[in-house]
């Protein structure tokens, strides 16, 4: 079992990463399309209306994650009828928020005019617009996306990212014609709804084909009183994550303008990007971790727990280095000089993305413990903190109050507080304070290897995409050996060691 569950995860992995690469280079094209042909205004709109739906989906209320989490066990357990019983009240639950999200996104046009800060583009119609994107956000749930949980939960969460790498190739690929031959900023947004709705028919025809048992049962079904705890915890998680991923632009746009939006979303574009990867790595360890919580004892879950975080604060430490020594020379070259944020700001975005990154392993534990009510408490001040802060930072000191308010938020609540939840409810025996200071150890190690990467490629003049290629080149090489000798003298280098020789073998036989 144990070396299906690497096998799952490999592959998991594997095409998370494909699709993820395709999801970086491919919009990165089509946002520097829109920012040199149409102006920096239409990005920033982009990014508001983004932000907005994404308010709006708090409607979700984390019932995707819980479903999941339900499936593990008749997953493993090879019962078809109960996977049956609890698809067939995933696809009612979601036509119910479908129509919630659709009926709040409508309520929002009367208002839209007042989150824009000064002008907008004048040759677009702006509720035309943005009833596209609210069209291409409420599409999934009325079609067949609920039946990837199925999957998900079996880890051949590969199969769904496969089909939507191929998808995104031929729907960037149809956006690209239309925004240099057209120039029609309203038939990108179709291709984009087309596009939603070709995945979400490969998906149905994936499920088909590997579940042929699987069964719509009509009727009505009773929610689990289980599955209503951790999906009221969910919501609340929902909400604080909402407003920390998306207030930031709508209080940017408000405070400031559409252009400042535009900035802080192009250096959120990437950060995003970078992120996804790392959170690719992550998520593809879900439905192994959620069945080895069923099947290991709590001191294996917790070895596990300190070899995977070891490993992934040593690719965490690169990525953040790279962000660091590449993210203003890059930005310099695509968007220009006017468009640039200040090194303190750039700075934050990578501390910002440090600390949000330091959960991913631990939140692959809290997933598969089904701990989320929990957490409540954690989830709502750390909500209530972040928007309270949000607005009084970024009122007084713009772009770097926001990233400020986010990391405090970030560190105080999703990082110390979770932990010593999940040490409370599921690791009860072992040592959360061990935890936290290997996981400070590597910090500080990353600290070191980002400030001496910094140091060596500030003293490089190139600002061209052959200075890029140098920079990163030495940061990687820098940061890799001064990560690899902190992971090398600590307490975790005889279990990593093993684990990677485990899957350089698995990956050869």
């Amino acid at each position: 079992m144990a070396d299906s569950r690497t096998k799952n995860t490999v592959r998991n992995i594997a095409a998370g990463l494909a699709n993820q690469g395709v999801s970086i280079i491919l919009p990165f094209i089509n946002r520097t399309i829109i920012l040199w042909s149409l102006g920096a205004e239409f990005t920033g709109l982009s990014g508001l209306f983004s932000s907005i739906l994404s308010v709006l989906g708090i409607a979700e209320l984390g019932f995707n994650t819980a479903i999941v989490y339900s499936l593990y066990r008749p997953m493993a357990e090879h019962d078809e009828d109960k996977i049956c019983e609890i698809v067939s009240l995933f696809r009612k639950i979601y036509g119910i928020i479908g129509t919630i999200v659709l009926v709040l996104g409508m309520a929002v046009m009367p208002f839209l005019k007042y989150l824009i800060h000064g002008s907008y583009p004048s040759e677009i119609n702006l509720y035309v617009v943005y009833l596209l994107y609210l069209l291409n956000s409420v599409i999934s749930y009325y079609m067949f996306a609920y039946k990837e949980c199925l999957l998900i939960a079996d880890q051949r969460q590969d199969m769904a990212q496969n089909m939507r790498t191929v998808v995104n190739i031929l729907r960037y690929a149809a956006q690209f014609v239309v925004l240099l031959v057209f120039h029609s900023f309203y038939q990108y947004l179709i291709v984009a709804v087309i596009g939603t709705m070709v995945t979400n028919l490969g998906i149905q025809w994936l499920t088909v084909k590997k579940y042929p048992y699987f069964k719509q049962i009509k009727g009505k079904q009773r929610i689990p009183q289980e599955l209503i705890m951790q999906m009221k915890g969910l919501m609340v998680n929902k909400i604080c994550d909402t407003f920390r991923n998306s207030f930031d632009s709508v209080i940017i746009s408000s405070f400031i303008g559409l252009t400042a939006t535009a900035i802080y979303g192009n250096y959120y574009y990437i950060y995003s990007a970078v992120y996804g990867i790392m959170l690719t790595i992550c998520n593809a360890m879900s439905a192994s971790v959620g069945n080895s919580i069923i099947e290991k004892n709590e001191d294996r879950n917790y070895e596990d727990l300190l070899t995977f975080s070891a490993l992934f604060a040593f690719i965490l430490g690169i990525c953040t280095a790279l962000l660091a020594c590449l993210y203003q020379p890059f930005m310099k070259l695509w968007a220009g000089e006017k468009l640039l944020l200040s090194t303190t700001d750039m700075l934050l975005f990578c501390i910002y993305f440090y600390v949000i990154n330091m959960n991913n392993i631990r939140n692959q534990y809290i997933s598969g413990t089904g701990i989320w009510w929990k957490l409540k408490v954690s989830y709502i001040v750390e909500a209530a903190a972040n928007l309270l802060l949000n607005f009084i930072l970024g009122k007084y000191f713009g772009i770097t109050g926001v990233l400020l308010a986010t990391i405090i938020t970030i560190f105080a609540f999703n990082y110390l507080q979770r932990n010593a939840v999940l040490f409370r409810s599921y690791f009860k025996q072992s040592s959360y304070m061990k935890y936290l200071m290997e996981q400070f150890y590597f910090a500080f190690v990353a600290i070191a290897a980002v400030g001496c990467s910094y140091v060596v490629c500030s003293k490089i003049g190139l600002d061209s995409i052959l200075g890029l290629v140098i920079k990163g080149g030495i940061t990687v090489m820098l940061s890799g050996c001064i990560l690899l000798v902190g992971l090398l003298a600590s307490k975790r280098r005889h279990a990593v060691l093993e684990f990677m020789s485990q899957v350089l073998q698995r990956r050869n036989v």
